[in-house]
């Protein structure tokens, strides 16, 4: 008997520190990592770099984005890189890790682009993390980049199909994210404007919206319910006719503060 008492408490208490460990994991903040060393040659052509999460993972906007600033007389270099399912913080060490690792996108930094897009949230808002979760690593990232001398091009957190893509989720998924939502949002499942506000609070206080490109995203789509055909079926991704807007209009943002031909004032 004793021998299964203690290994009950030993299984409570493995069990316990896993969750611990896991909760830390999900939903810890980041420390801000210590910058690294960058070449000072610059190539004198115009470059635009892309980090992100599944909306840029596989090169997906690399096309329509090169194609978008050729309509504005802006030819450019296009260097991304996206990770599916990653959150803002995931992205935001990314910036850090070494090339041999699957998912680094310190090689965009290295490029020393003028301008370069972050497209980042839908996994923040899908998995219920919480606005300051979001609005932190965005800001963590935003220094990163104006650290070196390059010039964040924030895309507003998208709109997508949350509550439709939080139904089809299975049951342990979807009552992990309600569970979140109660804590972290009030029980709110759409909380894609409440992260939103969490952002433009945070760089409001940083003294960091006017050292930004803000992209609109409701130039894109203002409702999910009234342009559901610019989506895939899971309501979570562009589809090709979606991606191309997105690129038109990020493109068309950029030309509006970037005379042609000039390197942007930063």
């Amino acid at each position: 008997m004793k021998i299964i008492k203690i290994m009950v408490l030993i299984f409570i208490t493995v069990f316990i520190l896993a969750v611990s460990f896991y909760l830390f994991n999900r939903f810890s903040f980041s420390k801000a990592y210590p910058f690294y060393e960058v070449s000072a040659e610059k190539n004198t052509t115009l470059t635009v770099g892309i980090i992100g999460d599944s909306w840029v993972d596989g090169s997906v906007l690399d096309s329509n984005l090169r194609d978008a600033f050729i309509k504005n007389s802006m030819a450019c270099n296009i260097i991304s890189s996206g990770n599916s399912t990653a959150r803002s913080k995931l992205i935001y060490e990314n910036l850090f890790k070494e090339s041999t690792d699957k998912y680094s996108s310190k090689h965009v930094i290295k490029s020393r682009p003028d301008y370069c897009i972050v497209i980042a949230g839908v996994n923040d808002t899908h998995g219920q993390i919480g606005p300051e979760f979001y609005a932190h690593h965005i800001k963590l990232i935003i220094k990163t980049l104006l650290h070196y001398n390059i010039k964040p091009v924030i895309v507003e957190l998208p709109e997508y199909g949350i509550v439709e893509a939080t139904n089809d989720m299975g049951f342990i998924r979807k009552y992990r994210s309600i569970i979140s939502s109660k804590i972290n949002n009030k029980g709110e499942i759409d909380n894609i404007k409440t992260y939103r506000i969490a952002l433009t609070n945070v760089l409001k206080k940083e003294n960091l919206t006017d050292k930004i490109i803000f992209v609109d995203f409701e130039k894109v789509c203002a409702d999910f319910e009234t342009c559901k055909t610019i989506y895939k079926p899971d309501g979570l991704h562009l589809n090709s006719d979606g991606n191309k807007l997105l690129s038109d209009v990020i493109a068309k943002k950029i030309a509006e503060t970037h005379p042609t031909n000039q390197i942007p004032n930063k």
